[in-house]
């Protein structure tokens, strides 16, 4: 049964409220020569750009083929949102999913996350417009609140700037008295995202790294101890190949698309609200997200502009469904009035069965690493400098998670269905939680 994938979207960037402040694009030329390279990374999102740039500055010849700009998925299409977890898993989990020492690292390095960021563009000067403050999760129910405040617990026991705030604390500073509490983690930040994957090309090209655009690869294959990578009309050999397409993965190499399950997800933008509206939500921090099972994300942009998720699906790229997701927060925040949406768009994550990331060896000198589930603003970068580390002699045993062969989604040809139906109960159990 085949599904619309990721790679069949328009090939035009998305229009999103991101352009402004991301820089000129990056405009460089498909792969024009035939050679020998020590590594050859095919995708340019985060987990490509970081593992070139991080490749190029061990000393290391690499390339990076980008089937079509820099931006044009994931890396620029998302939320912005930098949050100090390296999972959706709470830490307990985890540890329980990925083992104690295992699990304890990635817990470690998800909670430095936004500092991994902020440190990566104040070395290589990129300007990522960063909003710092924290990142509030609001609970939808007591239930909901009590979980937080396991989270809450297990942070504070690290010395971590997380707080379980009460009903009053989260509507002065949401402007939004829908909630029956929250949890604030200081350590949260926002981010433009477009400007973060064009300043980490940028970074890598002045590494040394050979990045190409509207390069799609059409194959590669194993001669001897060297891979041969096939993309307009050129073939580049190279000892190792990264692939790094993540939601947009294809067949190009057999099975992996099989191991994660593609969702699209939309944000929306309003035109800027009034000054005085601005003042009155998301005081002081720099992102809000609920703990709704099909959650509403915010952030409120320094010219005024509210952006705010549009909902999610599964196939072509449909306009969102305005008048739902505008009631929404016009319900959620009664201060703003009447919300006049600007604009949208939408882009792709992958979800698994572990929630969490992954690191594969596919094949002798072929590395992917996969499973975003949400954590890629920080967490791409991050997993991008392990594959690098691997290549450039690193252990495995000193990764932060383990390499481990993919593992197909158990009836994964009745995917779709399956998660339309998912996606539809999730929101009934939302609704009757708070009783609308």
């Amino acid at each position: 049964m085949a599904y619309y994938q990721p790679s069949e979207d328009s090939p035009s960037p998305p229009e999103t409220v991101y352009i402004e402040g991301a820089g000129k694009p990056l405009k460089l030329p498909s792969l024009d020569f035939d050679g020998e390279v020590d590594v050859v990374v095919i995708g340019g999102g985060f987990v490509g750009c970081s593992a070139a740039l991080h490749i190029a500055e061990a000393g290391q010849k690499v390339v990076v083929l980008e089937g079509n700009k820099i931006g044009w998925g994931s890396a620029g299409r998302n939320a912005g949102h930098v949050t100090a977890h390296a999972t959706k898993l709470e830490p307990e989990a985890v540890i329980a999913t990925y083992g104690k020492k295992y699990g304890e690292r990635l817990n470690e390095v998800g909670a430095k996350a936004p500092e991994f960021v902020l440190n990566l563009s104040e070395e290589h000067g990129l300007d990522l417009s960063s909003v710092k403050g924290g990142i509030v999760s609001a609970a939808h129910s007591s239930a909901a609140l009590e979980r937080l405040r396991m989270r809450c617990q297990f942070w504070k026991d690290y010395g971590a700037p997380v707080d379980i705030l009460d009903a009053a604390e989260t509507a002065d500073i949401l402007g939004s008295d829908t909630y029956v509490g929250s949890y604030i983690d200081r350590r949260g930040i926002a981010i433009n995202p477009l400007a973060f994957i064009r300043g980490l090309a940028r970074a890598a090209i002045g590494k040394g790294a050979v990045l190409c655009e509207h390069t799609k690869v059409t194959s590669f294959s194993q001669d001897g101890n060297k891979w041969c990578v096939s993309a307009e009309g050129h073939t580049v050999s190279a000892d190792h190949v990264l692939l790094c397409t993540n939601a947009y993965t294809d067949d190009i190499w057999p099975g992996l698309k099989r191991t994660i399950i593609p969702v699209r997800g939309y944000q929306i933008w309003s035109k800027p609200l009034p000054e005085e509206v601005r003042g009155q939500i998301l005081r002081g921090v720099s992102a809000a997200l609920e703990t709704r099972r099909m959650p509403t994300g915010l952030r409120l942009h320094g010219d005024g502009r509210l952006q705010f998720s549009g909902g999610a699906g599964l196939g072509p790229e449909l306009a969102p469904n305005f008048p739902e997701r505008v009631a929404a927060i016009e319900r959620i925040f009664p201060a703003v009035g009447k919300v006049e949406v600007e604009g949208w768009w939408s882009g792709w994550v992958t979800r698994g069965i572990a929630d969490g990331w992954r690191l594969h060896r596919l094949a002798p000198g072929l590395l992917t690493a996969i499973g975003c589930n949400g954590r890629g603003v920080a967490m791409g970068p991050i997993m991008g400098r392990e594959l690098a580390k691997l290549i450039c002699g690193t252990a495995e045993d000193d990764l932060i998670i383990p390499i481990s062969r993919p593992t197909e989604i158990t009836g994964y040809v009745f995917y779709k269905p399956v998660a339309a139906i998912t996606m539809q109960y999730m929101k009934w159990r939302d609704r009757i939680e708070v009783g609308v």
